[in-house]
């Protein structure tokens, strides 16, 4: 429903414009500020505990929510360099298909815990509309570099470990950063005529993999590990303004 109601609102803003005059020509510079949300189309492997598979379980992660803001020069005619950044994203994160610790039924979807993310993305846009059009369609292909922060296993997941596994200490959760490609599609459309504030609507994918690691102690001050190998792999979705100096 999100990205059904995205492009409606291109449509209708399209309609609204139509008499404004702007122009976009080398040298410009756009900062476009918004609110974001970061949708996974998450997948990932079975987990391992201690290198030993547990099959048919896997880690989902729920959608976040932040204020993103991004700064596009443009270096010629209809091509800019964007440098995406934002507030971070807070992620919950759920496992499925874990032994009961009393009927050992596997279990469905249970919370495991939380993190934030901030996902810099650098993208070259092309911009294919002559530079005097009100209303500015552009595409971006570029690089995301994505750090995870603030990783935290819930109260429920920590009992869980602690009476299933054996954890004689709080369990550390830890996502290692990604590096992947990044495309985009978005809109400008300028307010009124020859303004420089605009609307702006964007949608990007970013291919974000990660390897999450759950560590704590058992008896006899033993390490154990659960691992998993994530794809997050997200649609964003912008909404915001924009004013071009």
């Amino acid at each position: 429903m999100k990205r059904y109601g995205l492009v409606a609102a291109f449509c209708a803003c399209v309609f609204i414009s139509g008499q404004a005059l702007a122009e976009y020509k080398k040298g410009d510079f756009i900062v476009r500020v918004g609110t974001a949300a970061v949708d996974p189309t998450d997948d990932s492997d079975n987990l391992y505990l201690n290198s030993t598979q547990l099959p048919g379980t896997r880690v989902y992660v729920d959608t976040g929510y932040s204020a993103s803001i991004t700064g596009t020069w443009l270096f010629a005619d209809h091509w800019g360099l964007e440098l995406l950044a934002a507030a971070p994203f807070k992620h919950n994160l759920d496992v499925r298909g874990l032994p009961d610790p009393v009927t050992g039924q596997t279990l469905g979807r249970v919370r495991l815990g939380d993190i934030k993310h901030l996902p810099p993305t650098l993208s070259v846009q092309w911009y294919p509309v002559c530079t005097e059009s009100p209303v500015q369609p552009y595409i971006g292909f570029g690089v995301n570099y994505t750090h995870f922060l603030s990783e935290h296993i819930n109260s429920a997941a920590q009992r869980y470990f602690d009476t299933v596994l054996g954890a004689k200490s709080r369990a550390r959760l830890k996502l290692d950063d990604s590096w992947g490609l990044a495309g985009e599609i978005g809109i400008d459309i300028a307010f009124a005529r020859e303004s420089r504030w605009q609307l702006n609507a964007a949608i990007w994918y970013l291919d974000i993999d990660t390897d999450a690691t759950i560590r704590f102690f058992t008896d006899g001050h033993r390490a154990s590990r659960i691992n998993v190998n994530v794809d997050i792999d997200p649609f964003v979705y912008s909404l915001g303004i924009g004013y071009r100096f």
